[in-house]
Parts: C-alpha cells; structure tokens; sequence
C-alpha cells in the first residue's frame, strides 16, 4: 500500500510541475514549451519506473508519462521515453515493447483522445484500450501478468491518466478564468480598447523616444444632448474603431475617461507619429445627424530622462492648447527639459543669454564655436570635439576643438555621418546618444569614409586624429523629426568616462541646441521645400515638349545652368556597339571635348554608372579618377547616372566652382529622372517616325515602279528638295511637311487606269484630262493618313501648279502656290530632265541648269530656281542617274 501510494503521490507531483509549464492563456505551444514538456515527461517515466522497480512492485505507471506526451504532441516527442528501458534490472526487450505499443495506440486514438479537451466518456475506451496494447506488447518481450494483476496495474494506469489530465485542465480552465477577470479589468466595456487602468500600467513603461498621444471628442455633450445617450454611445464605439483602423500593430488605444482616448506609440519619430495622430483625427470623423464629429489632440515624445507623468502632463497641456487654437487640430508638445540634471555651468549659460537676444541672425564663426565650448565645458572629461550643422543638405563642420581649424568647412554627406553614428534609423531621429570606443570607432570612421569617398567628398583622416581618439560620444540635435546638427565630443586618454550622466548632459545640451537653431533649420527647410517644388515645374516644363533628343540635351544642360549654377555640362550619351560613353549636348565647353569617348571602366563617368548614384567630387584636377579634365573650367564637378529600368542611356555631368551638396545631388536627381522619361519619350517618337518614313518610302517606290519613273526618282528630288529647303530658311517642321509630300507626290496615279498611266503614245483629250486629276485624288488619298501634316497635302495638291497660272489642278500663280510644292516642283523638273525616261534620253547636268533658267518666272519660281543654282554651284557632284528597267513606249508628248 505504501509503495502504491507514493506511486500515485509521483503521478500527482508530475501532474502539477506539468500544470505549472502553463502560464498564460491561451496557451502556447512553442517549440521551447514543447522541449520542456517532453523532458519533464521523459523524466518522470524514468523517476517511476526506477522507482517501481526499486519497490520490488512495478504499476507500470512510467507508461502514463509515454501516452499523455504522445496524445498532446505527437510519437516523435514521447521517443526519449524509451530510454527508460536503460535503467539497471528492468527486462530492456519488455520495456521498449511496452512503451513502443503504448506509444503506436496512442499514436493511432489520438485524434479521438484529444486531450486538449475536457475529460469525458471518450477516455473510458481509449485510455484501456492504449495501455492493454502496451501490456500485450510488452508480453512478447518477457513474462505476461496474470489476469487479475493485468487489470489491478491497467486499473492504476487509467486512474494516473485520468488525474493527470483532470488537474492539467484545472490548470487551464483557472488560467482562462484569470484572463477573463484581468481582461474585464483592463478593458474598457463600452469601446474594447484598453481602459485607464491598463494605460496607467503601460505608461509606467514608455521608453525613450516614444510618443503619447491624447484624444478628445469636441462637443460630446451636444451629440448627448441632441441625439440622446444611444447615439453618444454608438459614436464612442465608432471612434474606437477608427483608432484601431489608424494604429500600427505595436501601438496600443486606450479610453481614458468619457470622451477621452490617448494611444501609445512605440519607437516613432516624429514625423510618423503626427502622420498616426492626423490619421487618427481624420478617421473619427462621423456623421450623426448632427455636424460631424472632431477630435483634438495633443501629441509628447517620451525623452531620455523625462518622468511619465510628466510626458502625459505635456501630451493634456498640449490637447488643451488645440482646444484653445479652435478644437479639430492635434498640437505637439515641446521637448521638456530635465530639470533633475544639473544645470549647465556658465559658459553655456552665458552663450544662451547671448543668443536668446536674437535667436534668428545668422550665426558666425564665433557664435558656432561658443556653442561647441559650451558643449565641451558643459560635459565632463571632454578633451575635444566638432559640431556639423546640416548645410544645403550635407552636415558642414563650423567649430571643431583638438582638431586642426583646415578641417572647418569640412563636408560630410548625409550617407556618411549616419554612418559615423553608426547605430538604427530610430535612433539618429529620436536623438540618442551613442558612444563608440577602440575597434568601434575605427570600423565606423572606415564605413563614413568609403561614402563619403563615393559622394565625392575629401577624405583627410590625418587631419581628424582618428587614431588619437579613444572615447567619442555623438548626439544628433534634432528638430520636428529632421537631424539639423550633429554633435561630437572626443577623449584623447583611454577610460570609460562618457558615462550614462555624461550621456544625459549631452543629451540635454542638444535640446536647448536645438531650440536655438530650430529658427534657421526651418527656414532652410521651406527654402529648400520651395526651391525643390520650383524646380521641379521648370524642369517638367522645360522637357514637357522635347519631342528629339537634341531638344532634351538642350533642356537638361539649361536646368543644369539655370538649376545648379552649372559653369559647364555635357551628356555622355551610351553607346552599346562600343560599349563606350560619348560626349553629346555640349555646354560651355570647347570643341575638343566634342569628341570625348570613355571605354568602359574609365572616369568618373563610369564611376557613377557601376555606383548607380549621383557622385560629387569637390576637386576634379586631384581626383586619380578624373580624365579630360583639361577643358574643365570649375573644380567641383557632379555625375549623374541616367538609367531606364536596367538599360544604361548615359551620365549627366555637371561643373561649377562651388561644391555639389546633397541638395544639389537631389535636384540632379530630379533632373534625370524627368530626362530619361523625355529620353524615353523622344526614342519612341524616333521609332514610330522612322517606320512611318520606311512606309512612305515604300509606297514612294511602289508608285515609281507602276509609273514610268527612273529608279531612286523620289529619294534623289527628296535629298534635293531637303537642301533647298535648308538653304532658304525652313524649319524642322516644314522640312519634315516637304519631305513626306516627296514621298507620296504620286499618290493620286493609283487611280489612273493602267490604259491611260502605261500607254505608249500620246494621250487623247479625255485621257489627258484625266491625268491631270491624279494630284487631286492624291490629296484626298493621303488626307486619311494619319500624322501627315497640311503643308505635305499642298505638297501632293500643287506640285503640278506653274508660276504663270497654267497649271493643274487650281491654276494658281507666282505666290499662291505654296512654298513647298514650288520647291519640290524645281527639284523635281531637274531630276526629270537629267534622267532617262522612256520617251527622251538623259540631259547632262549644264543643259538641264540652263532650261532651269529658262523656266524661272514662266513655269517655275524665280528665287527658288536662284536658290537652287547656287547650292548646285556649292555642290555640284550629283548621283548618276539610272538607267531605265524596263523597255521604253513611244514619246508622250506634254509631260515632264
């Protein structure tokens, strides 16, 4: 009886350390949890069997262990119960068997078992049923119990079973029971959102950095009143719900009192956090049957030292102030100065008296050092140190002590001084202070040099005494969100002196910092905003209506200079037969330059391109990478990679005197990006242009070979029209009108029966007649061609109209015909005459001159046929005509 008993009291004790591995609800089946569980019941077979054994009376009972871990997670976790079978004296064949039976019969019920479930009638049947193939398993492995001593030890197994998961599920049902109760207690019962008691608990908690957010409801008592306490209720519950929408998953809501709510939001900046509290407002506006309801808030960002009650104090003061400024708004409470920290000692105090008399001038050299001695005076051990205040949008050194003053003026870009910091986004906006020391501070400075390198800046470690450096403790001073400066103290002797007080002093520097350089960061942020805003409605205009890509180089070297005070700009423009980038679109520079072509891997150029983004340089004559610097006027040049998706078009370079800041590397930005889509844009225009041109071409042949023209005919009157045109003055526009009126300037003969158009003797009256309505029908034919411009129809309409007036088919004289059609008229007459055709031969170049002459005022416009004579007297090397294809028909008296 003893021995049963204490069996029963080990059974009793696993079944408790089992219920205690269970700690919240709903409960968790981690992978850790499950290891746990699996030990524990491995080591309570092993603690029973031994135990049995050592008795001298075996229950079996080290078996329940095997069949409760089986039924909950699955046969793999209940393998290590098999090592029971090592235990000295026990049969280790009859053990294995018998835990390996219970373990495939628990295996196979364990969908029916489900022990996750509240005992009942299921277990009756199963539980026996697992241990007696256990039990018959174990017989083929050694000596079989007798009957009643089989159904005495089976009888024990059950009840062990039964007790264990009875006090297991006691476990859980309190563990529900306490979340329910707490879940009551912490929950608003109204809105679901957490209710005041949870908030005090979890403000209790706020760290560094994050923000506290208080709501109102403006008006409530109106809705109350008017609409009755349902609706006020109904209202309550929407706003809740529009909190929820509104949140990040790891913020939390909370009603705080009637119409009060507030949300915690953890690891936020500022920016992002008065994006989630505008978002908030919007959201919980409602429509009753009443004006809509508003929210206003007051939003407090949680500081290194600050207490919680005083982060909720500022968060209320600032919802009172939006009441106060007209309700519907959420307000930002100031940063809150520890007043437990020592105060400063008085060169920072006498600085700050100085500058609070006019916190907007424009600070000097003296007043930037004055603040770094303040700095340095103010924190203890410090030895030396520089502060960089964000410049036209890279971090400029203004004041350094140790260092050497050649460094002042020194130019860090955003890249590298995140770099140099060296911890998490969150950080560098909340303004923590990080400490950096031995192997830490030569890893970051290696990281902001490569950057810096790569953003062109000048890189003099020599000068910056980095192996000097033992201890640097760094503070971004921040203002609404944005890093305005960056403060750098240094130790020159080993130690560890930049302690957690050295840390808040430091801390509480940067704040009053920040609210005397707040002023002139936010002006320069508007300047910038507008700047920015301008510049992108000049560019986009400027490559709105860049239809070629003379056009787009012509406009993006006019931004560079108008934008970025370019002295000189070229497009090197990618070549992929080469693999080379080529000099195009030129801008203050010589003619040599013209013809600049880099192999891949040479210059700056290609700098840029493998880097993918913009590259300043501050000195291009010292730079080992720069070549053709020769007609390089300015030192400081910028290099801007122009990408279409994955296909390089080439690199935008720009110089000037001044050095390229990070403002400038985002306008270049911009300017590139807006080119590639002109470029883009001009390339496909390209495309369409030069397969249209190929249709007309052909269709251009087509006609030649139906009529009796020499082979070439259009393309030799085109080459010569096109020079003509050039001569007297047209533009790209009327060029492109007169050579696509070349092209189809015998479009109407698709209408001449072939009767008429290939006769080979004279026309007759009628037939005549009907020739002549071919530049007619031509006109109307190309009308339904798409692109084709009204001066190219006049082109096809006229070019059959003659000076005096005895042309077809409108019989217009001198001026009235158009310009085009009485330049093509001139070329096409020539090439009449100095080609074959089947009814005369081939007139020599001077005789065809001379009938030119003759025809000028009678036939043909006088100043074009001058024009035309000239540039033949320029060019007079002309294509010999070909000879005719075909057999030449009789003479067709009348026709040109």
């Amino acid at each position: 009886m003893i021995t049963l008993l204490s069996n029963l009291g080990l059974t009793a004790l696993f079944a408790f350390a089992l219920g205690q591995t269970y700690r919240v609800w709903p409960p968790t089946h981690a992978p850790t949890d499950r290891l746990l569980r699996a030990a524990l019941a491995l080591g309570a077979a092993v603690v029973l069997a031994w135990h049995g054994h050592a008795s001298g009376q075996e229950y079996g009972l080290s078996l329940v262990a095997v069949a409760l871990v089986t039924l909950r997670y699955g046969p793999l976790y209940a393998l290590p119960c098999l090592l029971v079978a090592l235990i000295p004296g026990l049969h280790p064949a009859q053990v294995l068997l018998q835990s390996a039976g219970v373990i495939l019969m628990s295996s196979v019920l364990r969908p029916a078992v489900r022990i996750d479930l509240s005992p009942g009638p299921r277990l009756l049947w199963t539980l026996p049923l697992i241990f007696l193939t256990g039990h018959l398993s174990g017989a083929l492995g050694g000596p079989a119990l007798p009957p009643l001593a089989l159904l005495t030890t089976m009888g024990l197994q059950v009840s062990a079973m039964a007790l264990i998961i009875w006090a297991l599920h006691s476990r859980l049902r309190l563990l529900s029971a306490s979340y329910t109760f707490r879940e009551q207690a912490y929950t608003d019962a109204l809105t679901g959102l957490s209710n005041r008691r949870q908030f005090s608990d979890d403000l209790g908690r706020i760290e560094h950095g994050d923000h506290l957010l208080i709501l109102d409801l403006d008006h409530f008592k109106r809705v109350n009143d008017q609409h009755g306490h349902a609706e006020g209720d109904a209202t309550l519950k929407r706003v809740a719900a529009a909190l929820r929408a509104s949140l990040r998953p790891q913020d939390t809501a909370y009603r705080i009192g009637g119409e009060e709510f507030a949300a915690l939001l953890p690891r936020t900046s500022p920016d992002d956090a008065r994006q989630i509290a505008d978002r908030c407002r919007e959201m919980a506006r409602q429509r009753p049957p009443a004006p809509p309801v508003t929210l206003s808030g007051g939003l407090a960002r949680h500081g290194l030292r600050d207490d919680p009650a005083a982060t909720h104090r500022r968060a209320d003061e600032a919802l009172y102030a939006a009441k106060e400024a007209g309700r519907d708004r959420v307000l930002t409470a100031p940063p809150a100065l520890p007043s437990t920290l020592p105060a400063p000692r008085g060169p920072w105090q006498a600085l700050r008296s100085v500058l609070e008399q006019a916190p907007d001038r424009d600070f000097g050299p003296a007043e930037w050092n004055a603040l770094l001695r303040a700095a340095c005076d103010g924190v203890p051990d410090v030895q030396g140190g520089s502060l960089y205040v964000v410049e036209a949008g890279d971090f400029i050194m203004r004041a350094q002590i140790g260092f050497d003053d050649a460094l002042l003026g020194d130019r860090c870009p955003p890249g590298a001084q995140r770099a140099w910091y060296a911890l998490n986004d969150a950080a560098w906006i909340s303004g923590q202070p990080r400490v950096l020391r031995g192997y830490a501070i030569e890893t970051a400075a290696q990281h902001a040099a490569e950057l810096a390198l790569n953003s062109g800046a000048q890189v003099r470690g020599d000068q910056w005494r980095l192996t000097d450096i033992c201890e640097t403790l760094g503070v971004p001073i921040t203002d609404d969100g944005h890093v305005i400066a960056f403060l750098n103290l240094d130790r020159f002797t080993p130690g560890a002196a930049f302690d957690a007080s050295a840390q808040e002093l430091a801390v509480t520097f940067a704040a009053q910092a920040s609210l005397l350089l707040a002023g002139r960061a936010r002006r320069a942020r508007e300047a910038r905003r507008t700047h920015e805003l301008e510049a992108l409605v000049q560019i986009t205009g400027a490559l709105r209506d860049a239809r070629d890509m003379p056009a787009v180089l012509s406009a993006m070297n006019s931004m560079s200079h108008v934008l970025l005070d370019a002295l000189q700009s070229v497009y090197m423009q990618y070549d992929p037969d080469s693999d080379a980038l080529v000099s195009s679109g030129l801008y203050g520079f010589d003619e040599t330059v013209s013809h600049l072509r880099l192999p891949r891997g040479q210059g700056l150029s290609w700098t840029a391109v493998n880097a993918r983004e913009v590259i300043r340089v501050n000195d291009l004559n010292r730079d080992p990478r720069s070549v053709g610097t020769h007609s390089v006027r300015g030192a400081a040049g910028l290099l801007a990679p122009l990408f279409s998706r994955e296909r390089l078009l080439g690199v935008l370079v720009v110089i000037r005197h001044e050095p390229f800041g990070e403002d400038d590397a985002q306008l270049a930005r911009a300017i590139t990006a807006q080119s590639v889509t002109a470029i883009e844009r001009a390339e496909r225009i390209q495309a369409v242009e030069s397969g249209r041109d190929g249709i007309l071409l052909a269709l251009g042949r087509a006609l030649e070979v139906r009529d009796f023209e020499t082979r070439g005919h259009t393309e030799r009157v085109l080459r010569l029209a096109q020079a003509v045109g050039q001569d007297l003055g047209l533009t790209g526009e009327d060029l492109a009108a007169l050579r696509d009126g070349a092209y189809l300037h015998d479009l109407g003969k698709v209408q001449i029966p072939d009767a008429v158009l290939l006769k080979p003797g004279p026309l007759d009256h009628q037939e005549w007649e009907l020739m002549r309505t071919h530049a007619g029908a031509g006109e109307d034919l190309a009308r339904h061609i798409p692109g084709l411009s009204p001066r190219a129809l006049e082109v096809i309409r006229h070019h059959h109209e003659r000076w005096d007036g005895s042309g077809y088919p409108d019989g217009l004289q001198a001026e009235e015909i158009p310009l085009l059609a009485r330049i093509f008229s001139v070329c096409d007459v020539f090439d009449a005459l100095i080609s074959p055709r089947p009814y005369k031969a081939a007139w020599s170049v001077p005789d065809a001159l001379t009938e030119l002459r003759r025809l000028a005022g009678q036939g043909l416009d006088p100043h074009v046929v001058e024009v035309f004579l000239t540039h033949m007297d320029a060019h007079p090397a002309l294509p010999d005509a070909p000879a005719p294809d075909r057999p030449r028909p009789a003479a067709r008296p009348g026709e040109r």
